[in-house]
């Protein structure tokens, strides 16, 4: 994973790579090039509300094996923004419908990054096989976000969503590619798939 976010730094910037063609997220789901067993592969959203550049797919060791984990890069460094460029403080619990069926899950903050996980494997956040062939088989894709300032019961303001189109490009067939590294995880109980 050494080489991803450098992958990314040069895919917000714009630049190419020599000798190869930098990624296009806005064609859909890409995942990483010259190499047998891709590791990660990435989807620009189609319409945010926050400041959510890419979302990047990735395999990541757990306790046990080899699991998926899904990371927002914000477009910048420092807090993330809403559209109105203010910034915002989230409430870890968020939702994820996929073709209108709900997966609850968690957002885990890092430095550069979130970490969105609705399973764990020891004390490593992942994606339960559930929801990894969700992502696989759906198109339809919205994640949405509460500001923690807002209650749980208030609708006066409205909740901060990012949506993306799952099937394009080329679609199930990156996150297929990338689901190899985690098939050993996917046997996980599925008492640690908070889906419903």
């Amino acid at each position: 994973m050494a080489m991803l976010l450098p992958a990314l730094s040069c895919l917000a910037a714009g630049q190419a790579v020599a000798g190869d063609a930098p990624p296009t997220p806005s064609a859909g789901w890409q995942f990483e090039r010259d190499v047998a067993w891709p590791t990660y592969a990435l989807l620009e959203p189609t319409i945010t509300d926050l400041n959510i550049d890419v979302m990047v797919l990735l395999c990541e060791q757990t306790e046990r094996q080899v699991g998926l984990q899904l990371r927002l890069y914000p477009s910048e460094p420092g807090p993330l923004r809403s559209s109105r460029s203010a910034p915002v403080d989230l409430d870890p619990d968020i939702v994820i419908e996929i073709d209108g069926r709900r997966h609850d899950a968690q957002i885990l903050f890092a430095d550069d990054f979130m970490v969105v996980a609705d399973a764990a494997d020891g004390p490593v956040p992942i994606l339960s096989a559930s929801l990894i062939a969700a992502l696989q088989i759906g198109r339809h894709f919205a994640m949405t976000f509460r500001p923690v300032e807002v209650p749980r019961s208030s609708t006066s303001t409205p909740a901060l969503q990012v949506t993306a189109d799952l099937q394009a490009g080329i679609g199930g067939a990156a996150i297929a590619a990338v689901r190899r590294c985690g098939v050993p995880n996917d046997t996980l109980a599925a008492g640690t798939n908070r889906e419903r």
